[in-house]
């Protein structure tokens, strides 16, 4: 089984960038114990002014949003997982787009192959498949970095779509080196 890490394509130099999700929204808020408290937060944010905004399908930061299509493509995998709705709102040119936030559990999966630097970031990750087996769509417990990862046939299936601003990070797993693919 192969594994992936999903990210934003920083190539895109107009995408979409909401502002002040981070000052509602929580770090630790977003783990499947507190979902419920999202409930009480407004979840509808503004969008930089630019002349002109690229509505991507997976926005990494501040935090990791899916637009419509491809939440619908990661629950047919991970029926499980916990979405909640964030809109964006390009207030000059009145336009509203729907996005999802969602929740993937956090995985321990480490391999003891992984290597950190003195800080505590990742020097190299490496997962132990077995352990990760069971899901598609998930994070790393242990980790600093905020990786979503997914599985191959998950992955594939996005790449099989005209989905924009989408990479993928090929993960090692006992012996196996990262590959960078495109969607």
């Amino acid at each position: 089984m192969n594994y992936f890490i999903l990210s934003q394509d920083e190539r895109i130099s107009n995408a979409v960038e909401p502002i002040g999700i981070s000052q509602v929204i929580k770090k630790e808020l977003l783990t499947a114990e507190r979902m419920e408290e999202l409930e009480e937060l407004e979840r509808q944010f503004p969008v930089l002014d630019k002349s002109e905004n690229d509505y991507i399908d997976f926005i990494e930061k501040p935090i990791a949003l899916l637009a419509d299509p491809v939440k619908q493509l990661v629950e047919k995998y991970e029926s499980r997982l916990p979405f909640k709705p964030v809109v964006l709102m390009d207030m000059p040119k009145l336009k509203q787009t729907l996005y999802w936030l969602v929740i993937p559990p956090k995985v321990t999966c480490l391999s003891p192959q992984t290597e950190f630097n003195l800080d505590g970031t990742l020097k190299k990750l490496v997962i132990d498949e077995t352990l990760a087996a069971p899901y598609t769509f998930f994070k790393i417990e242990g980790i600093k970095e905020d990786y979503i990862i997914v599985n191959i046939e998950l992955a594939e299936s996005i790449l099989r779509r005209a989905f924009r601003g989408i990479r993928f990070r090929k993960v090692q797993t006992e012996g196996r080196w990262s590959e960078i693919l495109q969607a």
